[in-house]
């Protein structure tokens, strides 16, 4: 390879980088362009603004109120979850410590029989 061979290269190999650079350019500058043109249209008067403002504030106040009432409810949620899924083992652990607990007692004492002393019926009087 001779050395005009090598510039002859180098210099296609220019060209390449220089032609892609300009494409690349040419279509960021056309971006460009039409978010300027978007944003020209738009009304940037002090009382549009305000307006928008106000929008984005109560669509703020909004998500704010339904982020609190579901973190409201979120606990409640958890609570009937846990109960709901849970009712039924802890009620059959209840039933059998119930029935361990009443075979280890001791049973009760047996309660004293109080007999009452008769009372002689009185005699009636003969008058």
């Amino acid at each position: 390879m001779t050395l005009q061979d090598r510039i002859q290269t180098l210099e296609e190999h220019a060209r390449g980088r220089i032609r892609h650079a300009l494409e690349t350019g040419n279509e960021k500058l056309m971006e460009l362009d039409g978010a300027l043109a978007r944003v020209a249209t738009d009304d940037w008067s002090v009382p549009r603004m305000r307006r928008h403002l106000g929008e984005l504030r109560a669509r703020a106040e909004d998500l704010r109120a339904t982020a609190v009432k579901r973190a409201g409810e979120l606990p409640a949620q958890a609570l009937t979850q846990l109960v709901s899924r849970t009712r039924t083992p802890v009620q059959t652990l209840a039933r059998e410590l119930a029935d361990i607990a009443r075979r280890l007692e001791p049973p009760a004492p047996a309660k004293p029989v109080v007999v009452k002393p008769e009372q002689p019926e009185p005699a009636a009087k003969a008058s």
